[in-house]
């Protein structure tokens, strides 16, 4: 039996795929086709000139829409948060008059106790008293001393706006700075305007250093009063100056120290123990 070498002959039973594979159009389109090509008609009908500005409108209309509504809410979350600032700000300012008058009052209440110790027991004691309302921070006090301020690394536009940004104060930074200077000598310390006392807490919240729950601004303005040469030596010999020039060469921290003549720091305010009571007198060491 030989075998052929032209194409293999089609299965008869498969006529109508045949049929498709050889002429994919139907002869009626193909006439119709070839009908208008010969009456110069185009194959797709163009819509009307009517047709097209009634869509372009209807178009132009909702994209006005839609802007006008995002625009409205904007405007109203614009003016909410404007209201919102608004509030904080008038609440700080009566929260600022508040500590003020009780700061004033705590130095009335020391002036009355100081002057009842005096005509009780005597000039020692009011005079002891006197010492010891000035160390808890009770009454305001004054004298030289030593004023450090720290702020940020200048900033870098290069920086990317999404990495960390490692020239920011912390407030681990101002802990360390302020034990420092407790630790060389520091009779009284306050960080801008915020009177410290052995209850003061030092934190982060967010974006914002808080010092006795109220956040501060840069820059971070450290004052301490004491020896002025004493703090300045035994602090920028200490660790303190050592961390404040590693923050400036690692980070590019800003710090600068300057000793002054007359410091002026206000009392700490809502001074109070919960737990803590006077020993009796005459109680058993």
């Amino acid at each position: 039996m030989s075998v052929g070498t032209g194409k293999r002959p089609r299965d008869a039973s498969m006529s109508l795929i045949n049929e498709l594979l050889e002429r994919p159009i139907d002869p009626g389109y193909a006439a119709a086709a070839q009908r208008r090509a010969r009456e110069g008609a185009s194959t797709a009908p163009r819509p009307s000139s009517g047709l097209v500005v009634v869509t372009l409108l209807v178009i132009g209309l909702v994209f006005g829409v839609s802007a006008r509504t995002l625009g409205a809410r904007e405007t109203e979350r614009s003016a909410a948060r404007a209201d919102l600032i608004e509030q904080i700000e008038a609440r700080q300012d009566r929260a600022d008059a508040n500590a003020a008058r009780v700061s004033e009052l705590q130095s009335e209440v020391a002036l009355a106790q100081e002057q009842i110790l005096r005509d009780t027991a005597g000039p020692a004691a009011a005079g002891i008293t006197s010492d010891l309302l000035s160390t808890v921070g009770a009454v305001p006090v004054q004298g030289p001393g030593l004023v450090i301020t720290v702020d940020d690394a200048p900033f870098d536009e290069s920086t990317d706006p999404a990495a960390r940004n490692e020239g920011r104060v912390l407030s681990r930074d101002l802990q360390i700075v302020v034990n420092a200077l407790w630790a060389a000598g520091a009779e009284a310390i306050d960080v801008n305007g915020q009177r410290l006392t052995s209850r003061s807490a030092i934190r982060f919240a967010g974006e914002a250093i808080l010092v006795n729950y109220r956040p501060l601004p840069r820059p971070y303005v450290i004052r301490a009063i004491g020896d002025p040469d004493r703090l300045e030596s035994q602090f920028t010999a200490g660790d303190g100056g050592a961390y404040l020039k590693a923050l400036s060469d690692n980070f590019g921290i800003r710090a600068n120290v300057l000793t002054e003549e007359e410091i002026t720091m206000d009392s700490a305010s809502a001074l109070r123990v919960e737990n803590a009571a006077p020993r009796p007198a005459g109680a058993e060491q």
